[in-house]
């Protein structure tokens, strides 16, 4: 009785899954603004230059030091807001060359703190 019951019930579940898939799907493109590209280009950008400060030699050993993951480091630059971004590339800019390395770290410890905190990166769960 109970594979009577189960051939039935996967019956079904094929039978909505085929029906499902036939019915057709629609896309609608549309262009794009010229603000809006200007705006991706312009966050490319900026993750961009973030990026290459956090590749100096320096500050990679200052993060491994902290207990974050360059590499992790680095892919986190994506999830930032646009104003975190511009915030951070300000600070790199600010910083003479070769200088005060420990506040652009100290500004990406305290943005990774920021977007651990809540939830949207899980950058320092080995520390837990």
């Amino acid at each position: 009785m109970q594979k009577s019951f189960l051939k039935k019930f996967l019956v079904y579940v094929l039978i909505v899954n085929m029906g499902v898939c036939a019915m057709p799907q629609f896309l609608m493109a549309a262009p794009i603004g010229t603000q809006t590209l200007q705006q991706l280009e312009n966050r490319q950008e900026l993750i961009d230059h973030v990026r290459t400060g956090l590749a100096r030699d320096d500050v990679r050993e200052t993060l491994i030091h902290l207990g974050v993951a360059p590499e992790a480091a680095q892919e986190r630059v994506a999830a930032l807001t646009d104003s975190e971004l511009q915030a951070l590339s300000a600070q790199i800019d600010d910083l003479p060359a070769g200088g005060n390395v420990l506040a652009l770290i100290g500004l990406v410890f305290v943005v990774l703190l920021i977007l651990d905190l809540t939830g949207v990166t899980n950058v320092f769960s080995a520390i837990d």
